[in-house]
């Protein structure tokens, strides 16, 4: 970090978009004003020759004597230029303003640069017409960064002080000022500007008579200095007693007639100001002392070596002790200009103090203005201390600059002395670094004074870096020359900015200087584009490439005598016509259209714009000219073109074009001859109806210029992205109007065009000249006054709305209207309003009178309500006026706006009111029916309105879209139909089939790398991977039961189609038909007794090894179904001297027989060309090469991107789950008619199935929700098994679930709410929208398994979420056990069907379809009827379970005993608690300590390996029942720590009672979890004492998705709570689990269980302040993703403050990432600066976010200011994802904007929005809809319900088209539509608020905010129309949902309590 900036400040983004050699300083400039120096070298032409290379010694490189020669900025040996000052002045006739240009930079760099701007005005003939104004000047950086500060201002007259200042391209400070003549002078802290000597000091008189100062107050008295007033700046101080009074007055002197004003601006007001003839006089204490500073030079000549003490000084380091006074004496007074600097761009501060010193102390220091840019916090930084009896000041780090003026008098040869600016701030060195260069479009020249580098800057990247040794040096000066390179001269605007590098004296450092010359804008011209400007603002190049110059170095005049002190040889004024360019309609130029020049201006050369260019090449051109309206008067070349340019212009117009907003092209063409270009605009008369405006122009050579084109591949990739995101944007929301309270119960406003919102006067009769401006109270548009009386009157018929006889009753009669002062201030107002009878005679009447003069910038409000004023009233005349109080030219009076008539309404009763609620009970049909109607209804009604407003050349049209129109009841439900799509299980299991001596290194090789690195792969993606190596180990007692080769080819069926076979010489276990091998026969035997499928192994039992059984099994019987993933490898023969002797026997054949079948073998897989075959001679080769079949196996099956979502995984688990209990079901018929016929009968209520436990409902729920998916494909089915899986248990997680799926199905654009309470009321919405598309079967299994995690039965048992009615063509099943839940379905009265117990047929048939239709097992019938007759077996899981468990005893002649034995359990959990001891008498008795052999070398003695595996069914078992979605066979292999020889047959042993689930296996039934329970798990230690264990095992895994979906949920079970909150504090732990919803729900609710979310908050932000900026440097993309889900996370929570932390932080860290790729320079459109930022769409999306937290926040200012950065950012758009990412950013700043009630802004962005987002997404699509909302809630709020009716009426088409007319966005619509037709006093507005509030009610209920605002509506309808009781009713139901969800202080429940008590009185 270079000299001038703190760690703390320098912000790391500031990196990323500068190419920093070694991570250093961003380039910084020292000085370039070299001007200012007496010895400053001169740049001389250089010539386009190569600059001569000279190679400089080592010695070189130290400071030579050249850099001493050259004289020093700042010297002040010479008194030549005693006093420096900083000059101004400028003069303009009535109204222009004038400009005044100063000999200031401000560009302040290293120290920044603080000064204080004196400015005083006269504008009149008059003594004191005057203003002055004094102004902290800041200055910023570099890139014309400055901000000021109006410190005092004072005024005589009418006019007050309005300065402004602005700069140029070169950052040179222009004073924009008040017409009249103006004087300027800037004092600064800065020597290169001025030195502050031209103060004069005056003593005191202490003879009590005043004091004359060499002040003359008339501004005209010295006819050198000229005319005009002043502002001198008084320091005062006195000794009076042991005080010492001091302070700082302002004096405004004025233009003659001894005019002056003095006002105190620090201190104590001791001192008293008089005239003494025409000067200046003051009398104070004793001793006292004066310091003048003026802002002219017109003071009297003063006594000799009368100074006063100044001093500017500075210092590399403001933490270390500064000196500004070396000697303090007696008292003072003080100011003292302080600034800093701690980074680029804006980042200065810049402070003015006020001191006082008394007897040599310090008295006073005090802060009195300030000003920061955002590297700051505030500007009061400064602290000031004597020390030693010295003035010393301490500031904060980096660079400081100090200017001190006083009342203290010195000489001049102190002042000579008191300059302290000599050295360089940058480096610390004594002398400066002094640089010039030259940029041109051939390359860069210059020179410095000093030995350093050179470092060339383009845009926003450094090209190319010229070492110090390249320099060449002549004459003690270093040149250097670099030539643009062929990709650097492209078309275009570029920026170049040229640094020297030199370094700092203390830290060493490299500190970038900036070179005078820089930075220098070239511009590379398209082809054919003879000249372009952009009229008032910067240079810019367009879409199109063609780049507008900037105006200001080429029209710019400041010449007071120039046009009357016009700026501008162009003419015309420069008006601002947007904030945002980006925001402009019908362009993507806006730069071109924000700033325009007008013809607004005084006098005739005011009114116009003009421009002329000469040296034009005669020829045929175009002239395109860039505007916002249309020209009534443009001549070119002395040609009226303005009907083109019309014609042009009404091409282009729309209904949404909002004036001033929209941006027109338009090509003319044009002839030049005599090389002369000119054309001008103007006005057609004084009083400026209209302004002609020119915002950019360009002149094209016909011949050579041509059109940017785009490529047929560039147009199909757009509308590719166009349609990818018309799939994925996100949806808007938008909410329910309520009507205004105040005209509840009165009539619409009878006025027509009140605030002449039709944009002219119409139905008004007027007299006098009125002007229709912008900006009324709450309406778009007000009217202005003139300089005479401007009046309007409109007479209301009340018998147009009323009746005779109610009027005659004289119903109250409110009138109101509102004003506001004029432009320039003032103005008088008057209403009157008579109320009439039929034949003219005034009744009553009412008058404001004469209001006035008005100076109140808000707006203020006239009205009044006629009462008691008898019969007869059948008129209402309204008559206001106003005018301005200065008789002006133009339209200076009063606005108006807002004006008002309403009449109290009828409050007789209707004949037919009462208190009830809408008849909502009619047949959906005949709702849907009705309500299609009144759509339609309201579509005709209002076609020639949407004609009118939306023209189709504005916005693309689709026919087809248009036709819908014409209501087809049958389209408003669209159906709709998908695919079910069947896919694998996402596991691989790999069978391994070797012999085992022979290639125990292989094995060893291949787990360690192949198959660990595949494991790792398929995390990744989301699969289960699992390897079956049976040759680790067989019992033995598996081999001597015979069941080896069933295991082996049983596994190698579960592991298909991965068949992995390594073959070498042996050939394994075998036995020869005439030596036979009784264990093996054995083998064969039991696999071909048992398993009728492995009948074919009796062909090969002789001359036969296992290994070929399974090469046939896994390959060769089907090898054309192997599909590549049977892969064989194959070891070359073996060589005895590769390997010891011991190690060589095991490895050959194990005789010449078994060599002989080795190699027939070979040759039996070798002739089968599908199955793979590699050679292979290592055992690391053999890893490598089956790691990479696997690989590929895994890319082909598993490819990335096909993961599986977190809806995929749920949906795939209740699959699983139900596809188990479809395997064999034997029911009762008549259980699928009693359901189907429940369902045709279209039953609002819920079905339930009710049995015992066991029962069989599960299964029956599975096999007819499978039936109905079979039969039905157009059907949306969702099956949910609660209890199947921990997080199954959630009705919270089941209802998410559903929406999710339905969203998935139906494509529905709704967002699911994060709420649980919002979810649940969504349920019923989401339903009636599914079942207006198709059928919905829904099935909630096992209701009694909800479960909240607590434990017992809490109140979701019941049953409170589930939807009590149901649409007609939706049906739900449910089923539960007896207990709370089935309490609960029974008191909420649904209808439901008991499963009975099976009985004696339905078992025997079951017996005999399970054991011998599926496993070919039978039994005796003795066998079967003692299970038939067994009472228990009636349960149907009792008896599935019992024929499972009889299916697998190995012993016929014990099975009956076996039987007897089992049929002893008289219920499930009795029967499961028998099977877990079978399981273990099977697995763990007597195995303990087994014998493992080689069963393919059984009688070859092998090495024995010892297996010791106790507890394996409890430890298995209670895994599966802790873990939180079960556990893969390949985690319960390494948890149980068992080989896959004893995993795989106690697997097969209980397959049937567990399910898997992608891989994921847990308990098939919840009674075999309670027998787990029962007997491991009984007590609360024992199932924490295993959560742990389980969870030890999960902590010490790697991280996954499967660590992250168990661990935390373990130690939530466990209440291990510091556990818990150290596991989900884990940064990587949190970016697993926030990767998706589930995840953050579950994270959400660990931080629940945890504590206070506000915990989560500071662990997050603990873990990340102990990442180290190198770590996150190496992972940011990594990091960058953390931090956006954290930030996501914290707002999930509501944790705002961590969110905007977050997003700053990742801000930095994306644009470090980003900036040098996506780097752009972001130009101001209003001045002259520019700033660096990146514009990666990440780092504008987190921006964004940023701006949402802000708004979230409250801080509406500062979410502007981020909205409009992120806006800015966006330098060019051309793709449809930048339109769509600007569609959001506009959209959030337009929220912003209307909690400002800055509606006007916000509906220009929404337009904006609207006309983008339709572009992309077509206007067929909910995003654009929603914005038509939006923008329709917008124009009624201001009045303007014509224009509100047509954008709703696009969102009910829209709506109606895609969701038909049921939907409730259709509910909005139609809410919005029912305000305009209540507006309207229309009756249909009833029907519309009923119909939108029944589809509300049947969607979301009655607890609804939405239910409760149409509600509201309604009742003020009722009310309107003397429904007073059905009023009622809906106001209370209003009043009670608003106070329910919103509390008793909201404004809305306010308002319905205000309605509901007006109506019940």
């Amino acid at each position: 970090m270079g000299s001038g900036s703190s760690k703390k400040s320098t912000p790391t983004i500031l990196r990323g978009y500068r190419s920093e050699p070694e991570n250093k300083e961003i380039p910084f400039q020292e000085n370039k004003r070299a001007k200012d120096a007496k010895d400053t070298v001169e740049m001389e032409e250089t010539s386009d020759e190569d600059t001569v290379l000279v190679n400089i010694k080592k010695d070189d490189t130290k400071q030579d004597n050249s850099e001493q020669k050259m004289s020093l900025i700042g010297s002040e040996e010479d008194s030549k230029d005693f006093v420096k000052t900083v000059d101004g002045t400028g003069s303009g006739g009535w109204p222009v303003r004038c400009f005044a240009k100063l000999d200031f930079n401000i560009n302040g760099y290293h120290g920044g640069c603080a000064g204080l701007l004196l400015i005083s005005t006269s504008y009149g003939g008059k003594g004191e017409e005057t203003n002055v104004e004094a102004m902290l000047l800041r200055s910023g950086f570099d890139c014309n960064h400055r901000q000021h500060k109006s410190v005092f201002r004072a005024h005589e007259g009418h006019f007050s002080a309005e300065n402004y200042l602005v700069e140029d391209e070169q950052g040179t400070l222009i004073g924009d000022c008040n017409f009249g003549t103006n004087h300027l002078r800037l004092l600064t802290n800065d020597s290169c500007y001025g030195n502050l000597r031209n103060g004069m000091f005056t003593k005191g008189n202490d003879d009590g008579n005043p004091t004359v100062l060499p002040l003359n107050v008339n501004g005209n008295w010295n006819a050198e200095a000229g005319n005009g007033s002043g502002l001198t700046m008084v320091l005062c101080s006195g000794a009076e007693g042991s005080e010492a009074p001091a302070a700082v007055y302002m004096i405004k002197s004025g233009f003659k007639d001894n005019k002056f004003m003095s006002k105190l601006f620090a201190g104590e007001d001791k001192f008293q100001f008089s005239l003494e003839g025409e000067n200046l006089a003051v009398t104070g204490p004793k001793g006292s002392r004066y310091g003048l500073f003026h802002n002219r030079n017109n003071l009297s000549e003063a006594a000799e070596e009368s100074h006063v003490f100044v001093a500017q000084t500075q210092t590399i380091d403001g933490k270390v002790s500064t000196v500004l006074l070396e000697k303090v004496q007696g008292h003072a007074a003080m100011i003292i200009l302080c600034s800093n600097s701690n980074g680029m761009e804006d980042s200065t501060v810049a402070s003015m103090y006020f001191i006082t010193l008394t007897d040599g102390k310090l008295t006073t220091a005090k802060e009195l203005a300030g000003a920061h840019g955002k590297s700051y916090k505030n500007s009061d930084l400064w602290t000031f201390e004597i020390k030693k009896g010295r003035l010393e000041v301490i500031g904060p780090d980096g660079p400081c600059k100090y200017g001190l003026m006083s009342n203290i008098h010195t000489t001049k040869r102190e002042l000579l002395l008191s300059v302290k600016q000599g050295s360089c701030i940058a480096t610390g060195e004594d002398t400066k670094m002094i640089g010039k260069v030259k940029v041109t479009k051939a390359g860069v020249t210059g020179e410095v004074n000093k030995f350093l580098d050179i470092h060339i800057m383009w845009n926003h990247k450094v090209i190319t870096e010229i070492p110090g040794t390249k320099l060449k040096k002549e004459d003690g000066i270093y040149k250097f020359k670099y030539d643009w390179s062929e990709n650097e001269t492209v078309i275009g605007h570029h920026m170049v900015r040229v640094f020297a590098s030199r370094k700092h004296l203390k830290t060493g450092e490299d500190v970038y200087i900036e070179l005078t010359g820089s930075p220098h804008q070239l511009i590379f011209q398209k082809p054919g584009v003879v000249y372009a400007l952009n009229c008032g603002s910067q240079a810019y190049q367009a879409v199109n490439d063609i780049v507008y110059s900037s105006e200001f170095s080429q029209y710019a005049s400041y010449d007071p005598e120039f046009c009357r002190g016009n700026q501008f040889k162009s003419l015309g004024a420069c008006k601002t016509n947007a904030d945002l360019p980006n925001a402009m309609l019908k362009t993507l130029d806006g730069f071109l259209y924000t700033t325009s020049r007008n013809g607004h201006g005084h006098g005739d050369e005011g009114q116009m714009v003009r421009y002329e260019l000469t040296d034009i090449p005669n020829g045929s051109y175009i002239f395109r000219i860039h505007s916002n309206n249309p020209f009534e008067n443009l001549v070119c070349n002395g040609k009226d073109v303005s009907a083109i340019t019309r014609e042009h212009v009404a091409k282009q117009k729309s209904a949404l074009d909002i004036p001033q907003f929209v941006g027109f092209t338009v090509d003319i063409d044009v002839e030049v001859r005599d090389g002369i270009f000119q054309f001008h605009t103007r006005a057609l008369d004084t009083t400026f109806r209209h302004s002609e405006k020119v915002g950019a122009f360009a002149l094209l050579d016909k011949k050579k210029y041509k059109e940017k084109s785009i490529s047929v591949a560039q147009k199909k990739e757009e509308i590719q992205e166009k349609q990818k995101l018309a799939d994925t944007v996100a949806p808007l929301n938008n909410s329910v109007t309520r009507k205004a309270l105040t005209i509840v119960g009165w009539s619409p406003n009878l006025l027509q065009n009140a605030s002449a919102g039709l944009g002219d006067m119409k139905h008004w009769n007027t007299r006098g000249d009125f002007k229709i401006g912008t900006g009324g109270y709450n309406t778009e548009r007000c009217i202005e006054t003139s300089h005479s009386w401007c009046e309007k009157y409109q007479e209301v018929n009340l018998t147009d709305h009323f009746s005779a006889e109610y009027l005659d009753t004289a119903p109250d009669i409110q009138v109101v209207e509102w004003y506001t002062q004029g432009g320039c201030g003032g103005g008088f107002y008057s209403m009157t309003v008579k109320l009439l009878t039929e034949s003219g005679e005034t009744v009553s009447e009412f008058s404001t009178g004469q209001i006035g003069s008005v100076y109140n910038a808000k707006w203020l409000e006239a009205s009044h309500v006629f009462t008691n004023y008898g019969p007869g009233v059948r008129l209402v005349g309204f008559s206001s006026k106003g005018k301005d109080d200065k008789f002006w030219a133009g339209h200076f009076g009063i606005k108006m706006s807002g004006a008002e008539v309403r009449v109290k309404r009828e409050t007789k009763p209707a004949a037919d009111d009462e208190y009830c609620d809408l008849d909502i009970k009619d047949t959906d049909t005949v709702k849907k029916s009705l309500l299609d109607k009144l759509v339609m209804q309201v579509l005709s009604d209002n076609q020639e309105l949407l004609k009118d407003f939306v023209e189709e050349e504005s916005i693309p049209v689709d026919k087809a879209f248009e036709k819908q129109t014409e209501i087809v009841h049958d389209s408003a439900a669209p159906k709709v139909s998908k695919k079910r799509i069947q896919r694998k299980k996402r596991e691989i299991r790999v069978f391994v089939s070797s012999t085992f001596r022979d290639f125990s290194n292989e094995r060893e090789e291949i787990i360690k790398k192949a198959f660990r690195e595949i494991n790792r792969l398929c995390s990744d993606r989301g699969v289960f991977f699992t390897y079956v190596d049976l040759r680790w180990g067989i019992t033995s007692e598996q081999t001597d039961d015979g069941k080896t080769i069933a295991i082996c080819l049983q596994e190698i069926d579960r592991c298909r189609p991965y068949f992995i076979c390594l073959m070498g010489d042996r050939f394994g276990w075998s036995q020869k038909s005439d030596k036979k091998d009784e264990v093996l026969d054995m083998t064969y035997n039991y696999a071909i007794e048992n398993h009728p499928g492995l009948t074919w192994i009796e062909k090969y039992r002789y001359d036969t090894s296992v290994t070929t059984l399974e090469v046939f099994h896994g390959a060769l019987n089907n090898p054309s179904e192997t599909n590549n993933k049977c892969l064989f490898y194959m070891r070359d023969p073996v060589k005895k001297e590769d390997y010891a002797e011991d190690q060589y026997k095991r490895m050959i054949s194990e005789s010449d027989w078994h060599h002989e079948r080795q190699e027939w073998l070979k040759s039996e897989v070798l002739k089968h060309k599908e199955i793979k075959v590699t050679r292979f001679k290592t055992a690391s080769e053999v890893a490598e090469l089956i790691k990479k079949d696997l690989k590929r196996c895994v890319d082909e099956d598993f490819p990335v991107g096909t993961e599986l979502t977190k809806l995929e995984q749920q949906r795939e688990a209740h699959n699983a789950f139900a596809e188990k209990r479809c395997r064999v079901y034997i029911g009762r018929e008549d259980y699928f008619r009693t359901v189907d016929e429940k369902r045709s009968k279209k039953i609002n209520q819920p079905f339930v199935l009710l049995g015992e436990s066991g029962s069989g409902k599960s299964a029956f729920v599975a096999n007819w929700a499978k039936r109905v998916e079979d039969g039905e494909p157009d059907t949306f089915m969702f099956v949910h098994f609660i209890g199947s899986s921990a997080d199954s248990a959630s009705y919270i997680k089941l209802l998410r679930r559903l929406l999710e799926e339905m969203k998935t199905h139906y494509g529905f654009d709704m967002v699911i709410p994060s709420s649980d309470s919002h979810l649940i009321n969504e349920v019923s919405k989401w339903l009636r929208m599914a079942g207006s598309r198709s059928k919905v079967v829904l099935v909630f299994d096992a209701l009694n398994q909800l479960d909240d995690g607590s434990g017992q039965d809490g109140p979701e048992h019941d049953l409170l979420w589930v939807p009590a009615e149901l649409p007609p063509s939706v049906f739900l099943l449910l089923s539960t056990l007896p207990g709370r839940a089935m309490n609960a379905c029974k008191d909420h009265g649904w209808p439901s069907m008991k499963v009975e117990p099976l009985d004696d047929s339905q078992k025997a048939l079951i017996i005999t379809d399970y054991l011998e239709g599926i496993y070919g097992k039978t039994l005796n019938q003795d066998q079967k009827d003692m299970i038939v007759s067994a009472k228990q077996t009636s349960n149907a899981l009792y008896l599935k379970s019992l024929l499972d468990e009889v299916r697998m005893y190995g012993s016929f002649r014990t099975l009956t005993d076996k039987i007897r034995e089992y049929l002893t359990a008289n219920s499930p959990d009795d029967l499961f608690a028998k099977i877990l001891e079978r399981l273990e008498q099977d697995f763990e008795q007597g195995s303990n300590s087994s014998s493992v052999i080689d069963v393919l070398n059984f009688t070859c003695n092998e090495y024995p390996i010892t297996l010791s595996r106790p507890d394996l069914v409890r430890d298995a078992t209670t895994a599966l029942w802790c873990s939180n979605r079960g556990m893969s066979e390949a985690e319960l292999t390494e948890f149980l720590d068992v080989k896959s020889a004893v995993w795989s047959p106690f697997y097969l042993s209980l397959y049937e009672n567990l399910v898997n689930r992608d891989g994921i296996l847990n308990f098939f039934h919840d009674h075999l979890r309670q027998a787990v329970e029962k007997k491991y798990l009984s007590t609360k230690e024992e199932k924490k004492k295993f959560y742990l264990k389980l969870a030890d095992f999960f902590e010490m895994r790697e991280l996954s998705a499967r660590k992250v979906e168990e661990l935390p949920f373990l130690l939530m079970r466990a209440g291990e709570l510091d556990r818990l909150k150290a596991t989900v504090s884990d940064l990587d732990v949190f970016f697993k689990m926030s990767d998706n919803e589930d995840g953050i729900f579950e994270l959400v609710k660990a931080w629940k269980t945890i504590g206070d979310f506000s915990l989560s908050e500071e662990a997050y932000m603990q873990k990340l302040a102990a990442v180290t900026k190198q770590e996150i440097q190496q992972n940011s993309d990594h990091y960058c993703k953390l931090y956006s889900q954290l930030g996501n996370f914290f707002q999930t929570l509501g944790l705002m403050e961590a969110a905007k932390n977050i997003y700053l932080t990742l801000i930095k860290q994306l644009e470090m990432n980003y900036g040098i790729s996506h780097g752009c320079i972001v130009y101001s459109a209003h001045n002259h600066s520019w700033v660096y930022r990146c514009q990666c769409y990440t780092v504008i999306k987190s921006l964004q976010e940023l701006g949402a937290v802000y708004y979230k926040m409250g801080e509406y200012e500062k979410a502007v200011d981020i909205y409009t950065d992120a806006i800015n950012r966006q330098t060019r758009l051309e793709s449809p994802t930048q339109k769509l990412q600007l569609c959001e950013g506009l959209l959030g700043m337009a929220s912003v904007y209307i909690e400002q009630e800055k509606m006007a802004k916000a509906k220009y962005l929404m337009t904006r929005a609207l006309e983008l987002s339709t572009d992309i997404l077509g206007r067929k699509h909910h995003f654009v809809a929603a914005i038509f909302t939006k923008l329709g809630q917008l124009s009624y709020k201001q009045g303007r319900i014509d224009e509100a009716l047509a954008f709703f009426m696009q969102d009910l088409k829209v709506t109606r088209s895609e969701v038909g007319t049921n939907h409730p966005r259709m509910a909005t619509v139609l809410n919005e539509i029912a305000l305009v037709y209540d507006d309207r006093n229309d009756v249909i507005a009833g029907k519309l608020y009923e119909a939108a509030l029944a589809i509300v009610l049947e969607t979301y209920g009655r607890h609804y905010l939405g239910t409760a605002i149409i509600r509201y509506n309604l009742g003020a309808f009722y009310f309107g129309t003397n429904y007073f009781a059905k009023a009622r009713y809906q106001f209370e139901e209003a009043y009670k949902v608003l106070q329910s969800f919103l509390g008793d202080d909201h404004p809305d429940t306010l308002a319905a309590k205000q309605a509901k008590d007006s109506v019940s009185t």
